[in-house]
């Protein structure tokens, strides 16, 4: 029976209904080996069997502003970036070989249009670096169309849940509605779209598939991150449950079938062991392997540390993401 989903699946005839199929049906490690090999033949077919560096992640860019806080986030905590570091950080990222930056920072509902354009237009005084933002639904439409000319190769929109009671349980100050506003006024300016997909929060099997779909309908979407739901102390939902790298990489999969152009990533809650999975199960050719990290940070096994200024360091974990990519047979390379 699961082997007639997959068949129908591989005709490119997946509606909802199919997808929730499939997805319960991969509950069964039998079913979603089987999952798997088609997710990762769709991968190769429509990106190509390689990998490839994505851009460094410059985080805290600005502070996040979303009140009541997001319920699981301890972004709230994390300082602001000076103008000075991040440029510096850019610049440093660039000399290691990446092409492109992803520049990350809280929210603010009230708008963050005057500072990331800021942040942008210092970037390109020094650099042509290729620049993607994640700030939430902090982005005006005359910002957006800004920014059009600007190199920027990316706006992340975190909706992370469909569900609107959820939604509004665990990000109390945050908009659901403002980040579909957003969507909608990405696609209208020609703007990529990076979606992302929070797995583990909560909900049904129903709501990620119906996000998978809800996305598909943006013709400027390129790309759909899965956040993997990790409990940080401190936070209203440090007793929530863990997610298993075995439910994210089913739900990739499930993706890989509904949108088998996009580049589907890992985001935060992941971390590099679970690279092998996430790729065995259809994911996508682009693994980020630098980022910023305040100067107390202790790196990981094989992590190299570069310092940027007295505060902040820049962790590299591109030996350790190689190590893997090449332990799977593949490579990683810089893009052209």
């Amino acid at each position: 029976m699961f082997e007639k989903l997959l068949e129908q699946a591989a005709k490119g005839d997946i509606d909802e209904e199919l997808a929730l199929s499939i997805l319960e049906g991969a509950r069964e490690p039998g079913n979603a080996l089987k999952l798997f090999g088609l997710a990762s033949k769709v991968r190769d077919e429509t990106l190509g069997p390689d990998l490839y560096w994505s851009g460094g992640g410059i985080r805290a860019a600005v502070h996040c502003k979303i009140v009541p806080r997001c319920k699981y986030c301890t972004y709230y905590a994390r300082g602001d970036f000076k103008l000075d570091t991040i440029v510096k950080s850019a610049k440093i990222m660039e000399d290691i070989g990446l092409k492109q930056i992803h520049l990350v920072g809280g929210a603010n509902l009230q708008g963050y249009d005057k500072e990331v354009m800021e942040i942008v237009q210092a970037i390109r005084a020094v650099s042509d670096l290729g620049i993607g933002l994640n700030f939430g639904c902090s982005l005006s439409e005359e910002t957006i169309h800004k920014l059009k000319g600007m190199n920027v190769f990316g706006v992340t929109i975190a909706l992370e849940t469909i569900n609107e009671d959820l939604f509004s349980e665990a990000k109390p100050g945050d908009s659901l509605e403002k980040k579909k506003e957003l969507m909608d006024i990405c696609e209208r300016e020609g703007i990529p779209i990076h979606a992302m997909l929070f797995v583990g929060l909560g909900g049904t099997l129903e709501d990620r598939v119906k996000l998978m779909f809800y996305v598909k309908q943006y013709s400027q979407l390129t790309n759909l991150s899965f956040s993997r739901f990790y409990p940080y102390p401190g936070t209203a939902y440090a007793g929530h449950e863990r997610c298993s790298p075995w439910e994210l990489a089913t739900a990739v999969a499930v993706a890989r079938l509904v949108l088998p152009k996009a580049d589907l990533g890992i985001a935060a809650g992941n971390t590099a062991d679970d690279i092998p999975l996430w790729y065995m199960a259809g994911g996508g050719n682009r693994l980020q392997g630098v980022y910023t990290a305040d100067n107390q940070v202790v790196p990981g096994p094989g992590e190299l540390v570069t310092r940027v200024d007295d505060e902040h360091v820049i962790i590299s974990r591109m030996p350790v993401v190689k190590q893997y990519v090449e332990g799977m047979g593949r490579r990683i390379s810089f893009e052209d």
